[in-house]
């Protein structure tokens, strides 16, 4: 990767933000043809706040390149990363749509840029090793994910982070040749099996979350079509009655399709 590089990698990034909230349909998550579980957010608004992070993005590469994975460098992203949560809050009037999306692709170009590789193992590695540096810098305000760590010792976007990213290791690693749309549903389905995600917490409890993966894990176990499978539709029906959105999903499925598609 060469300077010239900064936007073309952050551009990417902004590519699989969109991506990610036009892939249809996505049950309990705003897409294409729905707003989920979800009055105050819809595909347009979404398209503005990615959009709204190019700056940011591109801003992190810029001072991550060929830069050591230290406590400087991860306090300099922090620090450029609540900036663009300013500018996505400007962009969506005060609605989260991309909080975590800032965290996780802003770890992930960030390590790009400073390792100057596409290879996926060491990216991770180095996404490990970055997110669990401290950032003195951060304010002690309440996530939802770490109201859910306190009361059901979940670990959000955080520990997402810190695992090296365990879980879009397991999408990607699903049918790691193919680049179907089946495949790429059932890649969502594997993230929603496995992810113990703290919006689905936060807005219900740890027994829905745990249904919740048990209807889409076996969804991905079957033979059948995603689309054309009878306990997808349960699982649509689950996610309205239950209102429940899995945020933190969608956040990982767009950085899966980041990764897949690096380049």
């Amino acid at each position: 990767m060469i300077e010239t590089n900064y936007l073309q990698l952050a551009q990417q990034a902004v590519i699989a933000l969109k991506w990610e909230v036009s892939f249809s349909p996505k049950p309990g998550l705003v897409d294409a043809i729905s707003n989920g579980s979800h009055t105050d957010m819809n595909i347009d608004l979404f398209y503005r706040s990615a959009d709204s992070l190019l700056s940011g993005f591109e801003e992190m590469i810029r001072v991550s390149y060929q830069q050591p994975l230290d406590v400087k460098l991860r306090e300099e992203i922090g620090r450029i990363g609540r900036i663009a949560e300013k500018n996505m809050f400007k962009a969506t009037n005060g609605v989260n749509t991309h909080k975590g999306a800032i965290w996780s692709l802003g770890l992930l170009v960030s390590v790009i840029s400073s390792l100057q590789t596409d290879d996926l193992e060491q990216i991770l590695t180095g996404v490990k090793k970055l997110s669990r540096l401290q950032d003195k810098f951060v304010t002690k305000t309440k996530t939802h994910g770490m109201v859910t760590q306190q009361k059901y010792a979940l670990t959000g976007a955080k520990g997402e982070a810190q695992s090296g990213f365990v879980n879009v290791s397991k999408a990607l690693s699903f049918q790691a040749e193919s680049d179907t749309y089946d495949t790429w549903m059932r890649r969502l389905l594997v993230l929603y099996s496995n992810v113990n995600d703290t919006n689905i917490v936060y807005r219900s409890n740890l027994q829905t979350l745990q249904e919740f993966q048990r209807l889409s894990s076996e969804i991905v176990r079957s033979s059948t079509s995603v689309i054309d499978n009878p306990q997808f539709k349960t699982l649509q029906t689950f996610t309205k009655e239950k209102n429940i959105s899995p945020g933190g999903c969608a956040d990982l499925f767009a950085a899966s399709y980041f990764l897949k598609h690096l380049n």
